[in-house]
């Protein structure tokens, strides 16, 4: 099944920290955040299941969407375009066109990945915030498993998002290309919340495609899949509103129930 982990929050609350780490993640490893951790951790039981015959390919990509526009972090080739295509007709596997696909052969290659990544991700300085991310970012790592002695092979996606911040304008100071900025992440992060409120009311009809968001990651937000939310809010007191609302945020993700996920092995 498909893993989805978010990092929700204003801006400057600490997301980018919480998914990536800190600075130091090469000499320091209790400065990793949650992309390298869940590597070094999926690696050891990888280790650990070659007694029972499984054997396992990673491929990570690493993208921002930024102003409803994908890009990818780890290339930086202007003419390339980057679509959310349907894999098959069912329209149950879901990838980027030209994106590029990097397979992970040890834990020391995620920390090269992510500080090319940190290097093209759009990033400003505004009134909230000294190093505002102004995108939103999706680390994906595609499992392949397959056991030699049973003949079965599993497949599922993980994907790691770092949300931009949300923000006021007012309190932010944006304008100009900062303001289309803002704009587009609260619209954003609007859309996430109308596609979960949907999951949650059971509607028959959920909006993945109002963003590009939601587009890309409707196979771990529905279905066959578990998604969890780190809510990050500010120790400070005059972030009270913002803190509230994102605990608002939290209590409408906490009360929607998409069923339990379950592991599905093919036997060839």
């Amino acid at each position: 099944y498909n893993v989805c982990v978010f990092a929700y929050g204003q801006t400057g609350s600490g997301k980018t920290y919480t998914m990536e780490g800190g600075p130091g993640i090469e000499e320091d490893q209790d400065q990793c955040g949650v992309i390298p951790r869940t590597i070094r951790q999926i690696f050891d039981i990888k280790q650990k299941l070659i007694e029972k015959s499984w054997s396992y390919k990673l491929h990570a990509s690493f993208l921002e969407i930024y102003n409803e526009e994908i890009r990818d972090l780890l290339q930086t080739d202007p003419n390339l375009k980057y679509e959310i295509k349907m894999s098959d007709s069912k329209g149950t596997d879901v990838h980027v066109t030209n994106l590029k696909v990097e397979e992970v052969t040890n834990e020391d290659q995620i920390e090269v990945i992510i500080n090319k990544a940190r290097k093209n991700r759009a990033w400003a300085k505004t009134l909230s915030n000294e190093r505002s991310s102004r995108s939103h970012s999706v680390f994906m790592l595609k499992i392949e498993g397959f056991n030699s002695a049973t003949s079965e092979s599993c497949c599922g996606t993980l994907n790691l998002v770092d949300l931009a911040g949300s923000e006021r304008v007012k309190d932010s100071g944006s304008e100009g290309l900062r303001l289309t900025e803002a704009q587009n992440i609260n619209k954003s992060l609007s859309n996430l919340g109308n596609v979960i409120m949907a999951l949650a009311q059971k509607n028959s009809h959920v909006p993945y495609r109002n963003s590009k968001l939601t587009h890309l990651l409707q196979n771990c937000l529905g279905g066959n899949s578990k998604t969890l939310m780190f809510v990050n809010i500010s120790p400070k007191e005059e972030h009270i509103n913002e803190t509230l609302n994102s605990l608002r945020f939290a209590t409408k993700v906490n009360n929607c129930n998409i069923g339990t996920a379950t592991a599905k092995k093919n036997v060839k």
